[in-house]
């Protein structure tokens, strides 16, 4: 009885630790005097950076609601942390059983173009600058101004390492609202893990590697990429690049890479279908349609798939704008090619 009442003890004391080593952002309730713990959270993201950068907790949690950037945020310690990983992440998480879309936090940006000086039409939200980070359970909308370049998630830092996207949601318009990559990556360990590209120009794009010549430990798996100008874009070569269990529809590439780059590509377990080009390739003026040697097993490339989206109908009911987006929003419809994927934000069958 006494172990017994000890091990609860533990559990909520370990809890406890495990909720206080966070940094929290609420749009709604946090303020920036605060000093953001789950009780008193920060106002804004940037605020949570700077509490990050001057102590010792390396994650913060953003409750749900919208958070507009009028600057990139620099992801970067400041200081060495080699003994810590940084993750920023939604505070209620997709798999959560009380997860709705609604809860997702919504990331925009009203930045000046040009602010990130590597080039005059670069903006971006995330500037990651550190290694061995993971944002996990956001979604990122498109940025409005025109003739910009807009990287929702940047790491323009070759050296650097680890860089996992899960969960994440990127929500765009070629045309009013773009997305010129979800994420741009240079150097190794970039992994994107069950998220949802929907009308970017660009998925991701691989991007320099380290200077070995060879980038190493990066892929994309388990994820949705519907309506994108290029799904995947590798710039330099690859030795062990992971593609597998993602459903590319409706896209006008497939697949993306620069003429040096002579890597063959493998693609495990995936759906494929309704695409323009297979693959393309990119000299230093233009990308054009041309075939290059992939390796395939378990590739599916027949069918339509239907995601679960709003204002379709063509007879719906009135109110039915006012009713909360369905769980499955921007997923497969049951007896849709890759239902039964499990591709897109949830790890688990909601």
């Amino acid at each position: 009885m006494i172990r017994g009442i000890h091990i609860i003890i533990l559990t909520m004391l370990s809890h406890f630790t495990v909720q206080s080593q966070a940094i929290y952002v609420d749009s709604k309730t946090g303020d920036d005097n605060n000093p953001g713990t789950i009780e008193s959270p920060v106002y804004s993201i940037k605020k949570a950076i700077e509490l990050f950068r001057n102590g010792d907790i390396c994650t913060i949690r953003i409750n749900p609601g919208m958070y507009v950037l009028d600057s990139h945020v620099s992801v970067s310690a400041g200081k060495t942390i080699t003994d810590k990983k940084v993750l920023i992440e939604a505070g209620i998480l997709p798999d959560n059983p009380s997860w709705t879309p609604e809860k997702m936090p919504v990331i925009a940006n009203v930045s000046q173009k040009g602010e990130i000086p590597v080039n005059e039409n670069f903006v971006v939200s995330f500037l990651v600058d550190e290694s061995h980070v993971t944002i996990r359970g956001l979604k990122f909308q498109g940025y409005s101004y025109p003739h910009a370049r807009y990287f929702p998630i940047a790491r323009l830092d070759k050296t650097r390492t680890g860089l996992l996207i899960k969960q994440c949601m990127f929500v765009g318009d070629a045309n009013i609202s773009q997305i010129q990559a979800g994420v741009i990556a240079s150097g190794n360990g970039v992994r994107i893990d069950h998220c949802i590209f929907y009308k970017p120009r660009n998925t991701v794009v691989f991007f320099l590697d380290s200077g070995d010549g060879m980038k190493s430990g990066n892929g994309m798996t388990n994820s949705i990429i519907y309506g994108a100008s290029q799904a995947i874009w590798t710039a330099s070569q690859d030795k062990d690049f992971e593609f597998a269990n993602n459903i590319v529809s409706d896209c006008r590439y497939v697949w993306a890479k620069n003429d040096f780059n002579k890597t063959i590509y493998s693609i495990h377990n995936c759906l494929i279908v309704n695409n323009k080009y297979y693959t393309g390739l990119a000299d230093k003026e233009r990308l054009s349609p041309k075939k290059f040697e992939m390796n395939e097993t378990g590739v599916i490339k027949t069918g339509k798939v239907t995601l679960n989206l709003t204002g379709v109908d063509d007879a719906p009911f009135l109110d039915e704008v006012d009713k909360p987006l369905p769980i499955d929003f921007m997923h497969p419809l049951p007896g849709s090619p890759g239902y039964d994927m499990m591709a897109g934000l949830f790890s688990v069958r909601k």
